[in-house]
Formats: structure tokens, sequence, C-alpha cells
């Protein structure tokens, strides 16, 4: 399922933009980064694949000062050009990745990372998880919630860990929404977490929305809850909504290529 992609849009959230999604008959894609004064760094990426389909990537690197963000650099670049030449399935991408992390990383660096491969021909997606928050997978119709847990242990630990890949079906209306632990770990005053459920409740009041206004109301929501004890991470999410292999992409308005908050 992994093609060479089309047109892509790369992951600026740490220069102060985001990417514009790319348009993807049958899928609505957004994700949006905001990033905090000092974390190690989230990225996000989605490509468009030939000659249909939409690859997308989310993960979250630990390491010091500006090698991380380096770092952060180098394997989202790594990730792109493993899609660009195609590497027979996105499991086989984690494992080139893990074995290049693996050889070059220094001993403080950590890295997880999710990746998710949409046929709207098909109507299906593969998925490979090393070590990343597990991304949601919300059926339409009959409101099931599918936690994608990891498949595999976090980038570098081990050369020999293999990453499984999970193949699932679709159905028009599914939402994938993958986000890191800057999310999910914001907490209030009273020292209580947003969680999944924090998420979960987002999407029930606003469960047509489109992808750019879910990714939002999903943020803005952590932002109220974390209220006075403000941002000390990272907080990324990626929306992605199957609408169905004869959907038409609605146009993508210039203002979504936004610029981040300082």
């Amino acid at each position: 399922m992994v093609s060479r992609p089309g047109a892509a849009h790369s992951d600026f959230a740490r220069l102060g933009a985001y990417p514009r999604p790319p348009r993807v008959e049958g899928l609505d894609a957004y994700g949006e980064c905001r990033p905090a004064q000092d974390a190690a760094g989230d990225f996000f990426d989605l490509i468009a694949l030939q000659p249909a389909g939409l690859a997308v990537s989310l993960g979250q690197v630990t390491a010091d000062g500006a090698s991380g963000r380096i770092l952060m650099s180098g394997l989202r670049a790594l990730w792109r050009a493993l899609m660009r030449v195609g590497s027979h399935g996105i499991g086989r991408v984690m494992r080139e990745i893990n074995h290049s992390v693996w050889l070059t990383a220094p001993e403080d660096f950590s890295a997880t990372l999710f990746c998710a491969c949409f046929d709207p021909v098909l109507g299906e997606m593969q998925y490979v998880n090393a070590g990343h928050e597990p991304a949601l997978l919300i059926r339409r119709r009959t409101g099931r919630v599918h936690r994608l847990e990891s498949t595999g242990a976090v980038l570098g630990l081990s050369n020999r860990v293999i990453h499984g890949q999970r193949t699932l079906p679709l159905e028009p209306g599914d939402l994938l929404i993958a986000y890191t632990n800057g999310v999910a770990d914001a907490r209030n005053a009273d020292g209580c977490e947003f969680r999944e459920s924090g998420i979960l409740s987002v999407v029930e009041r606003h469960a047509d929305a489109r992808a750019s206004d879910l990714t939002r109301e999903i943020l803005e929501a952590v932002e109220r809850h974390a209220g006075r004890n403000g941002q000390s991470a990272d907080r990324t999410v990626v929306v992605v909504r199957f609408k169905g292999s004869s959907a038409v992409a609605e146009p993508i308005e210039d203002e979504e290529l936004a610029l981040a908050a300082a």
C-alpha cells in the first residue's frame, strides 16, 4: 500500500507554520501542533500517496535542547524519504527507521512514532505504532472506539525489534484521532488529567465537524482544561475522517496554513 507520494506537505510547526493538508479524494485530514516554550519536540506529517491515499506520521522526541530539534528533523526527513521510494509497507518503513536510530542516535535520545496509511479506494487503513500514545479509531456506524496500541518498542531501543503492521477496514464516517501525551496528560488545577475521555467528549459534541475544526476544538478544550497550569509540553493532534471511496474532498481554505501561537 505504501507508494510514491505526490504533492507533499511537511510539518514546520517548530518554525511557526502548520502544513497545509493535501487534498485526497475520500479523506478529510488535518493536523496541528501547539509547541511549548522549551519542550523537546512533537512532529507530524501528512503526505499524499499516488495513485490514491494518504500517509500520516505523528511522533515525539525527547533529547536535550538543539540536539533534540535536529534529531526530530532528521527523523521526520528519514520517514519522508522512505515513504517516497516505497518500502513495501509501513512495517518495513518503521524497521528501517528503527535501525537508523539505533545506529546513530545518542544514548539520551528517545522517540515514539505512530504511522498510518489510508487507502480510500480499498477502504482500509494500515498502521504501525512504535511506543506512541494509542491513536483512537472511532466507528461512525457503531460508535465503538478502537485503541490502536503499540505494535513495537520505542525507536532505537534495540536493532532486533519488529514493529508489527496492522490493517483495519474503514466505513464512511470512521474517524482517526492521533495525539501526543501533551494532550492526554494535561492537568487542571486539581491535578486531573485531560485523558482520552476528554478527547472523546469533544468528539461527541462535534461528531460531524470537519477535521480542521475538530482538531482545533480538541486543542482548545485541552487549553481550557489546563487553565492556569499553562502548558509544559507540546500538544499535537492529527484527525483523519474517511468519507468513502466515491467522496470528493472539500476545498481547503488558505487560512488553514496557520501560524503557530507564540
